[in-house]
C-alpha cells in the first residue's frame, strides 16, 4: 500500500472536515444556553440506546418498510465503520494488509479467541452491509418510482444513496479478490463477500487483483469525501442526529408529557421570546442541524395536508439555512467582510408571520420526528415575542386577551355567568366547605358555550349518580390561560397561572377533574412549574373508572352508529388512547367505527395553539377536512364496496361545502374545542341533516340507569 499518499488525503479530508465543523459548532455556541439537556444521564443513554441506536421510531407501523430499510442502513454504517478504520490501518501498514484480510495467516492461529471475536464480525458485518445494499436499492426506487409527496427531489439524495452502496460494493468486491488470492471459494463468516466473489469468478486474477486495489482506495475516498459532504446537507444528521437523542427534552416526572409542555421564561429578566436568531438556544440549533428531511413530521400535519404556510421541515430548512450563511455572523458579530451586523428577525425575515401564525400546535411534527426535533417550542418563542414586544399579532387574539384579562374567559362573557351552566343542577361549591376529593374544574367554554352547557350538566348528571365527591369553584373560577399561552402571550399565562395556583393551594386541592384536554394538559403538565402539583384526570378517564368499578351502570340501548376524534391534546400530547375507547365499547347497541387517522395518528380539527379564535384565510379549513374523513368512514361503514378515497381530496362542484363523503352518522368527541370545530364543519359542510356531535359524557349520560333529571 502507499502510506504517503493514505496520509495525504487523511490530512486533507480531516483538516477540511474539522474547518467546517469549528465554524458549525462556534456558531451554536455563540447561542442562548438551553438548561437540563445534560441532567439524569441514564435515562439519556437509555432513550440513546432506545432511539437512537434502537432507532425504535423509525420502525412505527405506518412507515415501518421505509423504517426497516433505514435501519439495515444505519446497522451497516456502524459495522462498516470498523472494517473502514482496518482499510485506514491496511493503507499505512503492510503488516495489517497481510494479517486483516487473511484469516490463514498465523497470526490467527496463534489467538484463537480473537479469531472468534473478529469472524463473528466479520459475519455479522457482511449481513449488515448486504441488507444495506437492499435498503439503498429500495429508497432509490421510492424516490424515482414511488415519489411520496413527503420525500423532497434532490441530487443529494441520490448521491448519499450513491456514497453508501458505493462502500458496500467496494468492500465487498475488496475482500472478493483476497478471497481469490487466497484460495478460498465460500467463507461462512462472509457469505455475501463470497457471493460476490463466485459472480466474479469469470474475471481473470490479475483483473480482480486490480480491481480490488481499485476498490480499496475508492472505500477509503468515499469515507473521506463522505464526512466532508455530511456538514453540507440533511445528512449532517449522521453526525448530529444521536448527540440530539441523547439531549433530548425528559419529562419533569414519571406520568408528565414533554410533547406538549413549553418553556417557562424568566419575565423578570425580560425573556420575551425570540426576536432574531441570537434569540435562539444552541439546542434548538442544534435541532435545525440535525433535520433528515424525512417528511414524517408531514404525513398527517393539518397546515401541511390543508394547503397553508407551514411545513417543519420546510421551517427547519429555512433555519439551517440561514444559521449556516451567518455563522461568521452569528458568533462574532461581523458579516462575511468583516464589517459589524445585526442577524435578521425570524419573523418577518427567516420566515413568513404567517408560517408562524398557522401553526395548531397539534404536536404530530415531533411526535413522528425520529431524532426528537422540538419544532413546536421555538415557534411559541417567536410568538412571544411578536406578542409582548412588537405588540403584532392576528387581531382576533386581542379579544382573547382582553376577555381573560377583564372577565376570566376567552369570550369576554360577564365573569358572574360562570356557574348558570348548573341549571337545575344542585353543584357543590369548594369554598363552602365539606370533604372532597376532586375540583371539577369546568373550563370556560364549558361555562359559556350554551352547546357545551349540555355536556357540562350530562358529566356532573354522570359525577353525582356515581356518588363521585366533587366540587366547583363556581364563580370564583378563573381561565388557566392556556390558549394566551399557545398565541404568545406569556406574561397573561404566568398571571392567571400563578393566581390560580394560589388559590387552590390555599383550598388544598389535591385531585382535579377537567372535561377540556387543553385545561388538562395544562394544569397537569404546566403548573407544576407554578407550585401546582395535582392528580389531574380527563373525564373519559374518569368515566373508564366508574364504568369498569360498576359505579356506573349502563342500560340504555342506542343504536347508533359514529366515529371517535382524538383530541391532540389528550391522545397525543398526553397518550390518552384507550380510555375513551373503553367508554363507548360500554354503551349498549353503540357501533364504534375508526377513521383511518385515528390514535397516534388522529388528524387535529384545527383549534390548538389559539387558532380557534383565529379565522382561516387560506387553503382549506382544517376542521372541514376532519369532519370529511368522518363522513367517508361512516359512508364507507355502511357500503364497503364505496372505496375509502382520500380525505383530504375535496369537491367543489361550483361552490365551497360540497365534499366526497356522504356517510351519516355521529363523531364522539373528547374535547370542547373539537366538539365546536366538528359541529362548525358539519354546518359549513351542510351535512347537519345526516351527523351530528356528541360529546362521550353526553352519550354516557343517555344510556346510564339513573334517578338525575336528564340534561335540558
Amino acid at each position: 500500500m502507499s502510506p504517503l499518499f493514505a496520509g495525504a488525503i487523511v490530512f486533507i479530508g480531516l483538516m477540511a472536515f474539522g474547518i467546517t465543523m469549528y465554524w458549525r459548532v462556534a456558531a451554536m455556541r455563540a447561542l442562548k444556553p438551553a438548561p437540563n439537556r445534560f441532567d439524569r444521564p441514564a435515562e439519556r443513554v437509555k432513550a440513546l440506546l432506545m432511539f437512537g441506536f434502537g432507532q425504535r421510531r423509525m420502525v412505527d407501523p405506518e412507515e415501518f418498510v421505509p423504517g426497516l430499510m433505514h435501519v439495515f442502513i444505519f446497522a451497516a454504517f456502524m459495522a462498516v465503520q470498523l472494517r473502514s478504520l482496518m482499510l485506514f490501518v491496511m493503507a499505512f501498514s503492510k503488516d495489517a494488509l497481510e494479517v486483516l484480510p487473511n484469516l490463514k495467516n498465523p497470526f490467527w492461529a496463534a489467538h484463537p479467541g480473537l479469531l472468534t471475536v473478529y469472524q463473528v464480525y466479520l459475519f455479522a458485518k457482511d449481513l449488515a452491509a448486504g441488507a444495506a445494499v437492499v435498503g439503498v436499492i429500495y429508497f432509490l426506487i421510492l424516490r424515482f418510482i414511488v415519489k411520496p409527496d413527503r420525500l423532497t427531489r434532490s441530487w443529494e439524495a441520490i448521491l448519499i444513496l450513491g456514497f453508501i452502496g458505493g462502500l458496500m460494493v467496494t468492500e465487498f468486491t475488496f475482500g472478493a479478490s483476497h478471497f481469490r488470492e487466497e484460495g478460498i471459494t465460500f467463507s461462512s463468516f462472509e457469505p455475501v463477500t463470497s457471493a460476490v466473489g463466485l459472480a466474479l469468478s469469470g474475471v481473470p486474477t490479475d483483473t480482480l487483483h486490480t480491481l480490488g486495489v481499485i476498490c480499496f482506495w475508492t472505500h477509503l475516498l468515499i469515507i473521506l469525501t463522505f464526512l466532508n459532504f455530511l456538514p453540507w446537507g440533511k445528512h449532517f444528521h449522521v453526525i448530529v442526529g444521536l448527540p440530539n437523542v441523547y439531549l433530548k427534552k425528559l419529562p419533569a416526572k414519571a406520568g408528565v408529557s414533554t410533547s406538549a409542555k413549553l418553556s417557562t421564561p424568566n419575565l423578570e429578566k425580560e425573556e420575551f421570546g425570540s426576536k432574531t436568531f441570537k434569540d435562539l438556544t444552541w439546542k434548538q440549533a442544534l435541532d435545525v442541524n440535525t433535520c433528515t428531511e424525512c417528511g414524517r413530521c408531514q404525513t398527517h400535519c393539518p397546515t401541511y395536508l390543508t394547503g397553508k404556510p407551514l411545513t417543519h421541515k420546510e421551517v427547519n430548512q429555512s433555519l439551517k439555512h440561514y444559521l449556516w450563511d451567518n455563522e461568521k455572523l452569528l458568533s462574532q458579530g461581523v458579516d462575511k467582510e468583516g464589517k459589524p451586523a445585526e442577524p435578521a428577525l425570524l419573523v418577518g425575515g427567516v420566515l413568513k408571520p404567517e408560517t408562524v401564525w398557522a401553526c395548531t400546535t397539534c404536536g404530530w411534527c415531533e411526535q413522528a420526528c425520529p431524532v426528537f426535533i422540538e419544532n413546536v417550542p421555538r415557534l411559541i418563542d417567536m410568538r412571544r415575542y411578536k406578542v409582548q414586544v412588537d405588540s403584532d399579532f392576528p387581531a382576533e387574539a386581542q379579544r382573547v386577551f382582553e376577555g381573560i384579562e377583564r372577565q376570566n374567559n376567552p369570550w369576554g362573557i360577564g365573569h358572574d355567568k360562570r356557574e348558570d351552566w348548573e341549571g337545575e343542577l344542585k353543584i357543590p361549591k369548594w369554598s363552602d366547605g365539606g370533604e372532597y376529593e376532586y375540583l371539577f374544574f369546568v373550563g370556560c367554554a364549558g361555562s359559556y358555550d350554551d352547546r357545551l352547557k349540555k355536556v357540562t350538566r350530562s358529566l356532573a348528571r354522570v359525577l353525582i349518580e356515581a356518588g363521585v365527591k366533587f366540587a366547583t369553584l363556581g364563580k370564583e373560577e378563573a381561565c388557566n390561560a392556556e390558549q394566551a399561552r399557545r398565541i404568545g402571550n406569556e406574561f397573561l399565562f404566568q398571571t392567571k397561572a400563578k393566581e390560580n395556583v394560589e388559590k387552590w393551594n390555599g383550598l388544598k386541592v389535591k385531585a382535579v377533574i377537567t372535561q377540556c384536554p387543553h385545561c388538562y394538559n395544562t394544569i397537569k403538565n404546566e403548573y407544576p412549574e407554578f407550585g401546582g402539583d395535582y392528580r389531574v384526570i380527563s373525564h373519559t378517564e374518569l368515566l373508564a373508572d366508574l364504568i369498569r368499578d360498576k359505579r356506573v351502570k349502563l342500560s340504555k340501548v342506542m343504536n347508533e352508529k359514529l366515529t371517535y376524534h382524538d383530541p391532540c391534546y389528550l391522545g397525543r400530547h398526553n397518550g390518552v388512547y384507550d380510555p375513551p375507547r373503553e367508554v363507548l365499547k360500554a354503551i349498549p347497541g353503540l357501533q364504534v367505527i375508526e377513521m383511518q387517522r385515528s390514535g397516534r395518528e388522529s388528524f387535529c380539527c384545527g383549534a390548538g395553539g389559539g387558532r380557534m379564535w383565529m379565522e382561516e384565510h387560506i387553503g382549506q379549513r382544517i376542521n372541514h377536512n376532519r369532519v370529511n374523513e368522518a363522513a367517508l368512514t361512516l359512508q364507507h361503514s355502511s357500503d364497503p364496496s364505496v372505496p375509502y378515497p382520500d380525505p383530504t381530496a375535496l369537491k367543489k362542484p361550483g361552490e365551497v361545502g360540497h365534499y366526497d363523503g356522504k356517510g351519516a352518522g355521529t363523531i364522539a368527541v373528547a374535547c370542547p374545542f373539537c366538539h365546536t370545530m366538528m359541529k362548525d364543519g358539519i354546518a359549513d359542510t351542510q351535512r347537519e341533516e345526516t351527523m351530528k356531535v356528541r360529546d362521550i359524557a353526553e352519550l354516557v349520560a343517555d344510556s346510564m340507569e339513573t334517578k338525575t333529571p336528564p340534561a335540558s
